[in-house]
């Protein structure tokens, strides 16, 4: 399906808002105690937050998108320099259409709509360890993050974090820089992980394959060099699903790796994918910027 045959606009009447309920639920795996229930999205809307839909061409919502207007905290040092900030609280596309771009199309309106209402930056937070989530934000998106917040949300009942601490990354989008405008304007070109090897890059927490063909973390390397690396899972669901004990040490690994790179002044700013010995492995890239 062509990108252009999906719709992004905000929401507008009530019954939108309804459904938008009933699609968050069906996005993150929850019960209805945990989504953002219609009337605050309606409040929010009306008084300077946005609220966007992604629709298929039978007008069915398929995505949904809200944000809200608030400071820049004090511990983002990735958005020093501004004062105030749209804060992305919630995207997510229905299962049956991930991969198809919709979420990068909800991504690129609410910019839009931020720019014309004069913000510098949008920031938003993500669980590290999922793949899509981290080559979306700092691969196509060109957002950079030097904020790690441990359990942030405490324990959640959803599908997607029950049993984990819900750690996250807060990323800054400064999305008039050049350097977003140049992502925006011509795509990403992903790094190549041979490239970043051969010129120094060192891996914080080299994964091993285990015998069962799942990838494990392993001992930390301290973060010295221009260039350091940050593995994470390819699939963590899957992990979480076959090994409790296995989700856990890659919680605990990446924090360790990315509080330490962290502390020492570098910023996580891109994604790098590669094969390495026949398995996907998937890495941050941090810089000193």
């Amino acid at each position: 399906m062509a990108e252009n045959e999906i719709q992004i606009a905000p929401l507008e009447t009530p019954e939108q808002y309804h459904v938008c309920e009933q699609v968050q639920q069906a996005i993150w795996q929850s019960d209805l105690l945990e989504v953002t229930p219609a009337h605050v999205l309606i409040s929010a809307q009306r008084h300077g937050g946005l609220v966007l839909g992604a629709f298929d061409p039978t007008g069915q919502m398929i995505g949904c998108l809200f944000g809200f207007p608030g400071r820049v905290a004090p511990d983002n040092l990735a958005a020093a320099g501004a004062q105030w900030q749209h804060y992305s609280h919630q995207m997510g596309v229905l299962p049956a259409w991930r991969g198809q771009g919709v979420g990068y199309r909800l991504k690129l309106a609410q910019r839009e709509w931020a720019l014309r209402q004069g913000f510098e930056v949008i920031t938003w937070t993500f669980d590290p360890l999922e793949a899509a989530n981290s080559t979306l934000n700092l691969g196509k998106l060109g957002a950079i993050c030097r904020c790690y917040l441990r359990d942030l949300y405490g324990q959640m009942a959803d599908g997607l974090n029950a049993g984990l601490p819900t750690d996250r990354f807060e990323v800054t989008w400064w999305i008039g820089s050049a350097r977003v405008q140049e992502r925006v304007a011509s795509g990403w070109q992903p790094p190549r992980l041979s490239d970043l090897l051969d010129a120094g890059a060192v891996i914080l927490n080299p994964g091993r394959v285990r015998p069962d063909g799942l990838v494990e973390p392993g001992p930390l390397n301290p973060p010295e060099g221009a260039r350091l690396l940050v593995e994470i899972p390819v699939r963590f669901q899957a992990i979480k699903a076959s090994s409790h004990e296995l989700a856990q040490a890659w919680r605990r690994v990446v924090r360790q790796a990315c509080e330490s790179a962290f502390a020492a002044g570098y910023t996580a700013c891109d994604a790098v994918r590669a094969e390495v010995d026949g398995v996907p492995r998937l890495y941050y890239v941090l810089e000193n910027l």
